[in-house]
């Protein structure tokens, strides 16, 4: 077995060229870039109907969980 290996060796480790990795498919970057745009939307739908308030109610005031709770503190 010889002193030195390859892996070490400055000489041969600068002769192997590094391939660039593949790009990615026309399909694949349709289906990430869609279901993105899918999660977008549906989450800007939830944040919507969570947060909607009816006009109606906006003008009463908010009711309290427990007033008499905070007094005794």
């Amino acid at each position: 077995m010889p002193a030195h290996s390859s892996l070490s060796d400055p000489a041969t480790a600068g002769a192997t060229p590094t391939v660039p990795p593949a790009p990615v498919s026309e399909r694949t970057a349709f289906a990430v870039l869609g279901s993105m745009l899918f999660l977008i939307v549906a989450l800007t739908l939830l944040l919507i109907q969570t947060t909607w308030v009816d006009p109606a109610s906006a003008a009463e005031a908010p009711v309290a969980a427990d007033e008499g709770n905070l007094a005794r503190r």
